[in-house]
């Protein structure tokens, strides 16, 4: 039995909500290396990108993240959900780009090969949590990023089969926890202001919560036997 491929279909409505993530993803990242220049003038533009293509992947990941208890909390959000895959293209994307970007920067100036350079130049390991490497946590979780953005489309969902293609794409959740150490121990070792842990713990809060709602509501329309006004009937 053979699988057909089926081209994408652009409808307007689909058309609609890329323009607004490309428009998000401008906005944002405008927004940022604005303020940061206001506060140092003196950044570099690799920094500023670096660090601006990163927030905004971080930004659209909590994003993604928190569209499918929003579904089942209340089906307003069921437009978004149906679009997700969109955003995690668009998201694969930016932390692509910061990746590439920081590989050229760091590693790619020396005799050794970048990717040998990533996975291995990190001789000062063992004396505490800031000698821990932090760039293959990144790199894990781009291979992750990639293979989901790989296998978005509706062919490997018919290919894979619905119970396997769901796997494979709960795999978003391992991507968040090593997106997190790479922050973790690379940025947060270095930055002197709290507003990034502080903001990262508030995301990570606020979808622990979401989930933990979404799971309580329908385990409660479960018992009662009743669908609930944002589950799908």
């Amino acid at each position: 039995m053979s699988v057909r491929y089926t081209a994408v279909s652009w409808t307007p409505h689909k058309k609609r909500y890329d323009l607004w993530i490309a428009v998000g993803v401008l906005l944002t990242l405008a927004a940022f290396i604005g303020v940061s220049l206001a506060v140092d003038p003196a950044a570099t533009v690799e920094t500023l990108l670096l660090r601006g293509l990163s927030i905004t992947a971080v930004a659209l990941l909590h994003i993604i993240l928190a569209i499918g208890p929003l579904a089942r909390l209340d089906r307003r959000f069921l437009p978004l959900l149906f679009n997700r895959r969109h955003l995690g293209v668009t998201m694969f994307l930016l932390a692509f780009a910061h990746a590439a970007l920081a590989t050229v920067q760091f590693h790619a100036l020396g005799d050794t090969n970048p990717l040998v350079s990533v996975l291995g130049g990190y001789a000062g390991v063992g004396r505490g949590v800031a000698d821990v490497p932090f760039e293959p946590f990144g790199l894990v979780a781009l291979v992750i990023l990639f293979v989901m953005a790989a296998t978005s489309h509706d062919f490997w969902l018919k290919l894979l089969g619905a119970s396997t293609w769901k796997a494979l794409h709960m795999g978003v959740y391992a991507a968040y926890g090593l997106m997190l150490a790479h922050v973790g121990l690379g940025i947060l070792q270095t930055e002197r202001s709290l507003a990034l842990p502080i903001v990262l713990l508030c995301g990570a809060l606020a979808l622990l919560c979401l989930h933990v709602a979404a799971y309580v509501r329908e385990r409660r329309f479960d018992r009662a036997g009743a669908p609930a006004d944002g589950e799908f009937v």
